[in-house]
Formats: structure tokens, sequence, C-alpha cells
């Protein structure tokens, strides 16, 4: 059964979307012959049109903003049951300001790559990560890449249980829960990397006082151009079911819709859990003529005989 194709454009939440619709509107719409495309406005947000595109199923969506935007339908679409999710194909496109500007200022023709993923719409069943946490009552969110925990109690207690094996972490100490590593994009995703087995990985970044070594250390940090190891992470252990559970308000989650304080955190994979358009193959993204020139240096032969080219 094909799906009809729907096109979703948050140019409200970015008025650069709308320069990049009048630009290239035109070739994408003789590519893809979308059954349909939206564009956000004050009154229609982007939850909303995406919920209306969800609920209705049986189709093809493709939603195009940026990397907020992405992770706003992303949310949204996870809201859904897990049988409406199943009868749809979905691609997100998402376009920060460096693409934006790029995509703007190059020929239509650029997009040809882009625009061949979607209308070919290979799809992969995908697996993020379920967190579910008590702030005071249960929630159940959806993240793709990471989830961040925060201690903001010195003396406080936390136990990390990782399938089933625990460790203790006393004081104050960030937790970062990490799933994929690819960004949430139909266009990037290499599709072997998404067929590996599914563990959450967990690191550990301890927050302490600083010594006046450690302070110096950071100075030269600051003034130079190796800053790989500015924040320094610990892997812990890595597992299919993680839960971290504080000792009553010492534990803080790094998102901005929630404020609270929370008491535990489960974490889980839920698997399969939509369709993701991604390429039958990784896109060849041709390179800067500056990575070209070194690769292609003169030799000493063909150096000496610049000045005889008219005599060949």
């Amino acid at each position: 059964m094909k799906h009809p194709m729907h096109l979703i454009l948050d140019s409200y939440s970015h008025p650069g979307i709308s320069m990049f619709w009048k630009r290239h509107g035109l070739g994408i719409m003789e590519q893809l012959v979308p059954t349909e495309f939206f564009f956000t406005d004050s009154d229609t947000p982007l939850e909303k049109l995406v919920e209306r595109e969800i609920w209705s199923g049986w189709k093809k969506i493709i939603l195009i903003g940026s990397p907020s935007s992405i992770r706003r339908g992303f949310n949204t679409l996870m809201q859904a049951s897990r049988e409406c999710r199943s009868t749809l194909e979905i691609g997100f496109w998402p376009l920060n300001l460096q693409k934006l500007a790029a995509s703007i200022s190059q020929s239509p023709s650029s997009l040809r790559p882009v625009l061949q993923v979607f209308k070919a719409g290979h799809t992969l069943k995908v697996d993020v990560m379920k967190v579910q946490f008590l702030a005071p009552a249960l929630e159940t969110r959806y993240f793709w890449n990471d989830l961040v925990i925060n201690s903001t109690q010195s003396n406080a207690d936390t136990t990390i249980y990782i399938d089933e094996q625990n460790s203790q972490v006393g004081g104050k100490f960030r937790c970062r829960i990490a799933f994929h590593d690819e960004t949430l994009s139909s266009l990037t995703m290499h599709p072997g990397k998404l067929t590996r087995s599914p563990v959450l990985k967990v690191y550990i970044k301890r927050e302490s006082g600083m010594n006046i070594s450690e302070l110096f250390k950071q100075c030269r940090q600051w003034f130079s151009f190796d800053r790989e190891i500015s924040e320094e992470e610990t892997l812990l252990k890595t597992g299919k079911q993680v839960e971290v559970q504080g000792n009553w308000a010492n534990l803080t989650l790094d998102v901005a819709a929630i404020k609270d304080s929370v008491q535990s955190v489960h974490f889980d994979v839920d698997r399969k859990s939509f369709s993701l358009i991604v390429p039958a193959k990784p896109i060849l993204i041709p390179e800067s003529a500056r990575k070209m020139i070194p690769a292609f240096r003169p030799t000493g032969v063909i150096a000496n005989n610049r000045g005889k080219s008219g005599k060949v």
C-alpha cells in the first residue's frame, strides 16, 4: 500500500523556513508531489498540526523545521498509541541556521539527493529511550539522544541500577543516560547504526570543589585550542534497563518543561517505536574545496613543468 505524502513546515517558529520554501518550494513540490502540505502559524502550532496528521493515519509525513521543531514533532508523535504510529512513515528534515543559509544560497539541483531519500521512502523501525519518573505523579516521556539527571545535594545518596546491578553515588553529580549517538534526521542517519543492539550508556561527571592545580588546568584549557577534556565524563556501565533512585528531592532533570525535583527515574528501550524514513545508503556530501586541495598537491614533476604547459 502506497502512503500519500503530507509535508509539514514549521515556518512560524523559524522565519528562515519561509525563505527556504520560497527558494526551493517549487522544486520540492515537483520532486515529491505531496498530496497535502501545511504551514504552522499562531492559530495552528506545530503540535496541533502533527497531532491531527498522526491521528488520521496511513500516510507519509515529512516534517521540515529547526532542530527544536524536530524534537517537538517527535514528542508529539510518541504521545500517540503504538497502533496509530504503526500506520505512519515519518521523515524528519532538520534545518539549523547554517544549513538554512547554505540551502538558500545553493541551486535547487543541490537538493536532489535529499529529496530522493523522501521520494524512495525506505523505512526502518527504530528504537527510542522511554523514561518514567515521579514528579510527584508518574509521567512517561521519550527521548532520542540522551537525558541528563543532576544530583543537587552534597549530602545525598543516590543508587543507580543497571540491569539489576547497583552502584552507590554520593553527593552532587551529573548523570547522562545516552542512547542514539546520531541526531534525529532522515538524511544523516546511517541505517546500519540503527540495527545494532539497543543499550543505554550511563555516564557520570562528579561535581566537587576545584583545588589550585585543577583551576590552573582549567585556565589553560580556556586559553588553548584543546578543549576535548573540558567536560570529563566517566562511562559507568551500559545496559538495557537503568533506574536512578535518589533520597527524596535531590534529583532534577535537564528538561525545561519539568521544574519539579524527582524521586526516581526509570529508563528502558521502547523497541520498534515507529517507521523512520532513512537513506538506502548514506548520502555522499561533496567536500569543500579547502578539504580537497591538500589531497591533490602537485608532485615535483608537475610543479617543475608548470611553465611548459603550452607545449603539451
